[in-house]
């Protein structure tokens, strides 16, 4: 903080001075109007809007000024940062920062998901708890009380509140929830695509759609796995795809470790193809613009919905119009690509259930999944569809000899 006058040079023109301040300098003589000069929490120089007439007046709001600005970096009231015995508590403003740099380096969708979530549960508060040992069970009902009412899913809500435990957790503090008070998550069991529904599906793909779609499919990647596929990561020889690490890139795989994948014989002839004419040296699957395509998930039900193959029943609200008139509008699967059944994690369903009904050890389809717990594999493996076992149940019963 800097205290100035102001007055006219030699030149007629109004200047800044500053006023020197110290052991032996005289200020009973200073006349006002003063003006402040103050370092936001930004880190920005900035003019205070009151001017007072006094220096003794300067002096008082210099250092109010000075209490916001450092109440504001802690995430406090004024009150709180001059009330002495908050002097070593932790704000949960100021918590929360430090975990999400200390979580920096963690993929951008799990950044993104905690800064969401920890945004949310400091809303909830509505300003009545402020600091990290003020939460108790109580205040972590009235967060998941508050998801409930705009009507999050079970699992949306155990997640949510599960970012808010580790941010507690982080500060030595223990949950203080019951598990009992955490939300019923029910799984839903993994439903494969029929083969009825892919060859509609691929019916009606462009050529470069179908092998982006077929590497889904006959690997069992996830979203950035695929993006960031590159032909290093292809050994068309033994027909396999090794998911690795891209640091430069920012890609790391989900478990953080590396694995390796059998493709299909059809879907390594298709790449064979594409290496030829490929139209990136590094990237399998780019954009226009020659960076690691995305929005996989979007173009695929962009194609379920051109396929006639959408429900007709999901309903959601998107934004339409212009940048300067954009508008929410409730629309359904009928006429907008938005069905829920059409899904990047469906098609990872789909490839596991294939392998698991040919006889794929279930270790194995773990190990090529990337799942480091066999109950999350379990939760992959589809149950196969009753037609196909007709001949095994008949048999079991006598029915059929053959």
């Amino acid at each position: 903080m800097s205290i100035y006058t102001r007055a006219k040079d030699k030149s007629g023109q109004w200047r800044y001075a500053k006023v020197k301040t110290g052991r032996g300098i005289r200020t009973g003589g200073l006349k006002g109007p003063f003006h402040l000069r103050y370092t936001t929490p930004e880190g920005k120089q900035s003019w205070w809007p009151d001017k007072p007439e006094t220096f003794e007046e300067a002096v008082e709001l210099d250092s109010k000024i000075d209490s916001m600005v450092a109440a504001k970096q802690r995430g406090l009231t004024i009150a709180e940062y001059e009330d002495r015995t908050n002097a070593n508590r932790v704000p949960i403003k100021a918590a929360a920062a430090a975990f999400l740099e200390q979580k920096k380096s963690k993929a951008k969708k799990t950044v993104a998901a905690y800064t969401l979530h920890l945004r949310e549960f400091q809303e909830s508060l509505r300003g009545k708890v402020h600091f990290m040992d003020e939460i108790t069970a109580t205040t972590l009902r009235g967060y998941k009380d508050l998801m409930e009412a705009k009507g999050f899913a079970g699992k949306t809500i155990h997640n949510r509140l599960l970012t808010v435990l580790f941010l507690l957790k982080e500060n030595g503090i223990k949950n203080p929830l019951k598990w009992s008070d955490m939300p019923t998550i029910e799984e839903e069991p993994a439903v494969a695509y029929t083969e009825d529904e892919l060859k509609k599906l691929f019916a009606a793909m462009n050529a470069e759609e179908s092998v982006r779609y077929k590497f889904f499919l006959g690997s069992g990647c996830r979203d950035k796995e695929v993006t960031f596929a590159a032909w290093q990561d292809i050994d068309f020889n033994k027909g396999t795809y090794h998911v690795r690490r891209k640091e430069d890139a920012g890609f790391t795989p989900k478990t953080h470790e590396s694995r390796t994948v059998p493709l299909p014989e059809s879907l390594v002839k298709l790449l064979k193809v594409r290496r030829k004419y490929s139209q990136h040296p590094r990237w399998i699957f780019v954009n226009s613009e020659g960076n690691p395509d995305n929005h996989f998930l979007r173009k695929l039900k962009t194609i379920a919905l051109r396929a006639g193959l959408n429900c007709g029943q999901c309903k959601t609200t998107i934004t339409k119009g212009s940048y300067d008139r954009k508008r929410l509008v409730e629309v359904t699967c009928v006429v907008e690509p938005v069905c829920q059944h059409w899904y990047l994690h469906r098609l990872r369903k789909t490839c596991a259930t294939r392998w698991q009904e040919h006889g794929i050890p279930v270790r194995t389809i773990q190990a090529w999944l990337g799942h480091k717990n066999l109950e999350t594999t379990m939760i992959y493996l589809g149950v196969t569809d009753v037609e196909k076992l007709r001949p095994q149940i008949d048999r079991a019963f006598g029915d059929r000899t053959g």
